[in-house]
């Protein structure tokens, strides 16, 4: 399925500048799941009244060890393991639980910013093979929108009476994206599939990446005709993971696969929606838009 929704964001000033932050592939619950960076990024959301978030899927690690292919108890986060018999007997009786209340704890901050969630292969796999909605469950204890696999999200800045929009594409993401190729080739098949969106986002191979703005050429539909034409830039790009790559430790399902290490980069869309621009002495509003990484 998928999700078309509507979000209108009131803007004080002109030079307002608003962040969009897609976080996914946290795999919360995973030994080397970077936790205190991802923390860290929720509170400078936080604290930030004009940024905002999507969860991108794979939101815990959601494996349980019914999965003889994927799951090793070398993988699970300390904090699974910790404290005395007891306690950890009943942590280790619903890993699932344990990683649900953590990832509901830890963006609990900002659950009033969150656009929406999007369902993760980790997340669909609990549904298809255990019958547990876990992903569905989330949006449900946050009170955010379940965005299915994919959404498309109108955004409609509004000052006094001028509106500017801009189209944002999201979805979890597929293939493996091993080779340097791979990512920058499915990036811009989104582009092309999606032509409507100024945004595209991705994720799933864990591979952080941003293309370079692919430019539109256009006149305005209404008002005075410019003498040259006008541009604005499409942007697509990859939102990395949170996980630590080939971490020191006993061996895992990703040591074994030989995963190539993933940079500690994320992502985030700045948007000037009442950016001013000049074209000779034609005066036109033409949102800024520009995908920044972030290093984790």
């Amino acid at each position: 399925m998928s999700k078309i929704i509507d979000k209108e964001v009131i803007c004080k000033s002109r030079s307002d500048v608003f962040e969009f932050h897609p976080i996914g592939d946290c795999h919360i619950g995973a030994r080397n799941c970077a936790e205190t960076r991802l923390r860290r990024r929720i509170k400078a959301i936080e604290t930030n009244p004009n940024a905002y978030a999507i969860l991108g899927g794979d939101v815990t690690d959601a494996i349980k060890p019914q999965d003889m292919k994927r799951f090793d108890v070398n993988c699970l986060a300390d904090w699974i393991i910790e404290g005395d018999a007891d306690s950890t007997r009943e942590k280790l009786g619903d890993i699932l639980h344990q990683q649900f209340e953590r990832a509901a704890e830890i963006f609990e901050p900002i659950k009033d910013r969150i656009l929406g969630a999007i369902e993760g292969n980790h997340e669909h796999a609990i549904f298809k093979y255990h019958n547990q909605n876990i992903h569905r469950a989330l949006c449900q204890r946050l009170g955010i929108p379940d965005l299915t696999d994919e959404a498309f999200i109108r955004l409609r800045f509004k000052r006094c009476s001028a509106v500017v929009v801009v189209k944002m594409y999201i979805r979890h993401g597929y293939g493996g994206g091993r080779t340097p190729g791979t990512e920058p080739n499915k990036l811009d098949r989104m582009l092309a599939e999606w032509e409507d969106a100024d945004i595209c986002f991705t994720g799933h191979t864990h591979t952080a990446d941003v293309l370079p703005p692919k430019p539109k050429l256009y006149v305005p539909n209404t008002g005075k005709l410019p003498k040259e034409f006008l541009c604005r830039y499409r942007w697509a790009a990859n939102w990395g993971c949170w996980l630590y790559s080939h971490s020191s430790g006993a061996s895992t399902y990703a040591s074994r696969a030989c995963y190539p290490a993933r940079p500690m980069i994320s992502c985030k869309a700045e948007i000037r929606p009442f950016k001013e621009k000049r074209l000779g002495q034609y005066k036109y509003a033409n949102p800024e838009i520009e995908i920044r990484t972030i290093p984790l």
